[in-house]
């Protein structure tokens, strides 16, 4: 049984379910050509990379993961990746972590995982630890094959390596303010680009968004992300052309337009930079 695969581009998009807040994405590279978008979301994350290599960028650094490697992404932090190595196959375990606490007076709550959630803690990213890796291959085992009682297990298994990483690798820090307004201001900005990518947005309406000159826009999304604000409102246009592309019968020129494309052949060259193919052989491949 393969674990099915979800969209990783919204930011209010909840994992698993109510009572068992808990998702494993399988082969995060395949949809998108081997590019995972930025986004951000409330839950804590372990990306996992089975074979290949990836590149990740959070919150403006980057790390790169070969075969057996992985690193921890706090809640509310903007992550994005890409895959190095052609068919690189990597997993994002992505869960609350309330999974882990109750609302009832917990110890464990106010004295681990809120000051991890509100940034008092520092996780390194770069962990090598072979218990903590194996957690992680069982987790990804227990969530694919749902044995009886594997909620029990997978918790049990979280438990273990918080219990580790608080224990060998955790260090209290004072949060950056810098950092955190920085964080706050790309996230207005990616929220207003998802939300009016159809329009014709430009680098004076996005800096009169968040209030800035659009030299610190441009500087602070290529510290953030690594990309040009262009390039990123290429990419959220053309992962909607592929929804549209697939779920619709929409002609190609009605999906340009539809995704803030006004002129069709710009359109086909920018899917094709970035889908290696053209977007009728796309909807073609994808019936």
């Amino acid at each position: 049984m393969r674990i099915r695969k979800k969209e990783l581009i919204e930011s209010d998009v909840s994992h698993g379910t109510p009572d068992f807040p808990l998702f494993v994405h399988e082969d995060i590279f395949v949809y998108r050509n081997g590019i995972v978008n930025p986004h951000w979301h409330n839950e804590f994350e372990i990306l996992y990379m089975e074979r290949g290599i990836g590149m990740f960028y959070v919150d403006g650094y980057e790390y790169k993961l070969g075969e057996g490697e992985y690193l921890f992404v706090n809640s509310g932090s903007i992550h994005s990746g890409r895959e190095l190595v052609r068919k690189s196959v990597g997993y994002a375990i992505v869960f609350d972590l309330r999974l882990l606490y109750s609302e009832e007076p917990d110890y464990c709550k106010h004295e681990y995982f809120l000051p991890l959630i509100n940034k008092r803690y520092y996780i390194p990213t770069n962990i090598n630890d072979e218990n903590i890796r194996e957690n992680i291959l069982k987790i990804i085992e227990a969530f694919r094959e749902k044995d009886y009682g594997y909620e029990l297990y997978i918790k049990s298994l979280l438990f273990d390596t918080f219990w580790r990483v608080f224990k060998y690798y955790a260090k209290k820090q004072n949060q950056d303010g810098r950092l955190g307004y920085k964080i706050d201001r790309i996230k207005d900005l990616l929220s207003y680009i998802n939300q009016n990518y159809n329009k014709n947005l430009s680098l004076d309406e996005l800096s009169k968004q968040v209030d800035m000159s659009k030299f610190y826009l441009c500087r602070l999304f290529k510290e953030s992300l690594k990309m040009s604000p262009v390039e990123y409102i290429n990419k959220v246009r053309i992962d909607k052309a592929m929804e549209l592309l697939i779920n619709t019968d929409m002609s190609i020129s009605e999906i340009a337009f539809e995704c803030g494309f006004n002129n069709i052949s710009y359109f086909i060259k920018v899917f094709r930079k970035y889908m290696h193919t053209t977007p009728l052989k796309f909807r073609k491949q994808n019936l």
